[in-house]
């Protein structure tokens, strides 16, 4: 930037010369209305599903009687989903679903278990079919009597549900641990996994209707911590089964800056009809420069690995700005002040203008002003530039003037500037509307963190 600057005040100089002479973007729902999708995987197995409350013959179903089955929305919209009546008891719900994907819906139950033992339901949505047990005992539910494993000891058959695990987000339905229980004596049952771990802990709750080998699913809550794998036991008083966890690291947070400003962020330009030595290369360092009350991050330019010039830049939202720091080597005096480079918030045809960057002096001319100003052309556009194509882009021109006394308002260059969210400026182009030429710089590589 301050490479401009100094074009444009080389360009004054010329002036001077002539003077002499001169983001749940929520769709809308179908016209049908009606949700699509199925209770399967796309390996054909039926989604995860659990029963909830206990269910004794002769006992009528209250609100903590439910089962909760997953869905794969495909079209959004309103669903009925409902299971067949078994034994006295159903289960269904009616609601709107707003989110493709994986969703829970909540069949709540009604009716009265007539006899007990295990009930096999089946539950329909879109063409898919999935059937779940619900086990009724008679009485008072006693607990249970279990071993976990196949077999005793062996805490073998566990298997982990379709969600998962992602270092600083939370849990949800999908992230579950199924483990295989040898019941010797029916009645309900409470596992779980004790104090968290890496931020996390599995539990279950449920009833066994006869004694054999049946399924315990687990259902994480927390928000892991960190990534990697770790252990978690679910111990029952007599036996337990340790399943581990693998964490994965959350993805690094996108650069979202029009003009990136985090260290070590470096790109490299190149002179458009040049030669391979009209190359620029800049990184931002590690370090900041105060001036006033505001900090500024030091971008400086280098030739073959060693800072040759610096600049400093801030940001304000999305507002960008940009401190100059001496006199361009043309100038009497330092101007000292800061300018608004970009102002990503306006809309197109908005401007802005970077007055009172003078009063100064150079080469006995008295400038009693120096502007820069600037209108948005293109936003939310795309170009291709030196074989890559950028979205996201702002377009801007600048229109540079000084205000020289006796000589009044001089424009002296244009240009045009284009910002990519993310990367930074990929392209300028720089008219001299003095002595007509023009300059242009685009980008070849860069380096975002």
């Amino acid at each position: 930037m301050k490479r401009l600057f100094a074009y444009f005040f080389i360009v004054l100089v010329v002036v001077f010369f002539a003077a002499c002479q001169k983001e749940l973007q929520f769709d809308a729902i179908p016209d049908d209305g009606l949700a699509l999708g199925t209770l399967k995987s796309s390996s054909d197995n039926c989604l995860p599903s659990s029963v909830s409350g206990d269910y004794t013959k002769d006992t009528i179903l209250k609100s903590t009687n439910f089962v909760e089955v997953t869905i794969d929305v495909t079209k959004i919209g309103n669903y009925t989903i409902k299971t067949d009546t078994i034994a006295g008891m159903s289960f269904s719900a009616i609601g709107t679903v707003n989110a493709l994907g994986l969703n829970i819906v909540k069949l709540i139950g009604v009716g009265t278990p007539t006899s007990t033992g295990t009930k096999i339901f089946t539950v329909k949505f879109g063409n898919s079919i999935c059937r779940i047990f619900v086990p009724v005992v008679s009485g008072a539910n006693p607990n249970s009597i279990y071993t976990l494993g196949g077999a005793p000891g062996s805490c073998s058959g566990v298997t982990t549900g379709i969600g998962i695990y992602t270092a600083g987000t939370t849990v949800g339905a999908t992230h579950t641990v199924t483990l295989i229980a040898t019941v010797t004596n029916p009645g309900i049952y409470t596992l779980n996994t004790g104090a968290s771990i890496n931020g996390l802990s599995f539990s279950g709750t449920g009833s066994f209707a006869a004694n054999g080998i049946f399924p315990v699913v687990l259902t994480a809550t927390g928000t892991p911590t960190v990534a990697g794998s770790f252990n978690y036991t679910a111990s029952n008083g007599t036996s337990s089964c340790t399943f581990t966890i693998t964490v994965i690291a959350a993805p690094p947070i996108p650069n979202l800056d029009y003009i990136p400003q985090t260290s070590f962020t470096n790109w490299t330009t190149r002179l458009v009809g040049g030669t391979p030595a009209d190359t620029t290369f800049i990184q931002v360092t590690a370090n900041s420069r105060t001036f006033g009350t505001n900090t500024y991050k030091i971008f400086e330019r280098k030739v073959l690995g060693n800072p040759t010039d610096s600049f400093f830049n801030r940001k304000n939202g999305g507002l960008y700005y940009q401190y100059i720091d001496g006199n361009l080597g043309v100038l009497d005096n330092s101007i000292n002040k800061e300018y608004l480079v970009l102002d990503s918030t306006k809309l197109v045809a908005q401007n802005w203008t970077s007055n009172n960057l003078g009063p100064n002096s150079a080469m006995g001319f008295i400038i009693t002003d120096i502007r820069i100003k600037a209108t948005i052309i293109a936003k939310g556009a795309t170009f291709t530039v030196n074989g890559i194509t950028y979205t996201n882009v702002i377009e801007v021109d600048y229109a540079y003037e000084v205000t020289i006394l006796g000589l009044g308002n001089l424009p002296i260059a244009n240009e045009k500037r284009r910002y990519a969210k993310g990367i930074g400026v990929i392209y300028s182009s720089i008219q001299n509307l003095i002595a007509p030429a023009t300059i242009q710089n685009e980008l070849t590589r860069s380096q975002i963190f």
